[in-house]
């Protein structure tokens, strides 16, 4: 009476609500071959299956390369989380001070506290700014303006499944160039977290307003 599709792929990574990608948007990786458990809930019961994802006989003696096609989609799929998580917290953050102008800006004696706050903001938006393009309105928005991380890792991501081999030194080359980029980007708002945050939210606190939080990491599905 009831089904359920598998499209054989792993969990998305985090999304970022309203983002535009030219095709499909970030997918999870194509599960291996191999064992797996269905499992179903339901009135407080569960059950549970046994499933096996058989090789494509085409695909035959290709298992090792697999392997590593999956590792490295999975280290992408990673890093487009961690991405989208950082971009979440920066527009969730934002839209806090914003809140605060809103309700609160008339207010002189709040000055230095607005000034602290959007200056923060100013260094969240230039991290922003080159994990995501911010001026991207819609799914064809990348034919007037560049690709920054986000678009290029998920591009990068399709390249991996594009056969049954195992990656190619340039993919490898293309991986460590895009991750190192995201790793810096993701260092500084590591840093803007631990240590502008608390001293702006400190003075807007100072100010008997609610302070600033930064969201938690939502769950996968």
């Amino acid at each position: 009476m009831n089904r359920f599709a598998w499209d054989l792929r792993y969990d998305d990574p985090i999304q970022i609500p309203g983002a535009f990608y030219s095709g499909v948007g970030p997918k999870g990786p194509l599960a291996l071959p191999g064992d797996y458990q269905v499992k179903l809930t339901g009135g407080g019961k569960s059950q549970i299956a046994p499933l096996h994802l058989a090789i494509d006989p085409r695909t035959k003696g290709s298992e090792a390369a697999l392997q590593k096609q999956f590792t490295l989609a999975m280290q992408v799929n990673d890093c487009m989380s961690r991405l989208h998580q950082a971009v979440n917290e920066i527009r969730d953050l934002r839209s806090q001070i914003q809140a605060l102008h809103k309700r609160f800006g008339d207010d002189s004696r709040l000055k230095p506290a607005f000034a602290a706050a959007d200056d923060l903001d100013h260094k969240m938006s230039e991290i922003e700014q080159k994990l995501i393009q911010v001026n991207m309105k819609g799914s064809e928005g990348n034919l007037a303006f560049p690709n920054m991380l986000n678009e290029q890792l998920e591009t990068f991501s399709h390249t991996i499944e594009a056969g049954d081999t195992e990656p190619t030194k340039p993919q490898f080359d293309v991986f460590k160039t895009l991750s190192t980029q995201l790793e810096e980007q993701v260092k500084k708002w590591a840093h803007l977290k631990d240590e502008e945050v608390p001293k702006v939210s400190e003075l807007i606190k100072q100010a008997n307003l609610p302070a600033l939080i930064i969201a938690k990491k939502k769950s996968e599905k």
